[in-house]
């Protein structure tokens, strides 16, 4: 009877730290024709345990293609300030008017707070 009691709160806990643990932040940001917008939100699952999901778009406000683009995304320790994680998203090619979409994981420590800097390479 204990180990079932036992596995049960286990499964409430399980449960219910599954999924989005904080509400999107986001930000802008423009270098030259380029312009993104990204939102990132901590989350857990049983796989990774804690990370910042982040999705956004980028596009090219200007009248010509910008080529080989790298957005870099960095899990930053608020209290520290150190690098927790790195991600480069590589983009490629946008046309003029073009937006394309993305997504990337920073892996992260439940026992943290952090923010995500951002910053494009082209």
């Amino acid at each position: 009877m204990k180990a079932v009691v036992i596995f049960s709160v286990l499964v409430i806990v399980f449960v219910s730290l599954a999924g989005c643990t904080s509400t999107p932040t986001g930000g802008d940001q423009t270098e030259g024709a380029l312009h993104t917008h990204y939102e990132y939100t901590e989350r857990w699952s049983l796989g990774l345990g804690c990370y910042e999901r982040v999705t956004g778009y980028v596009y090219n406000t200007g009248a010509i293609p910008v080529e080989d683009v790298r957005l870099t995304f960095n899990l930053v320790n608020t209290g520290s300030g150190t690098i927790r994680d790195s991600r480069s998203v590589y983009v490629g090619s946008i046309g003029p008017g073009n937006t394309v979409n993305y997504e990337t994981v920073l892996d992260g420590e439940c026992t943290q707070q952090y923010r995500v800097n951002f910053s494009f390479w082209k």
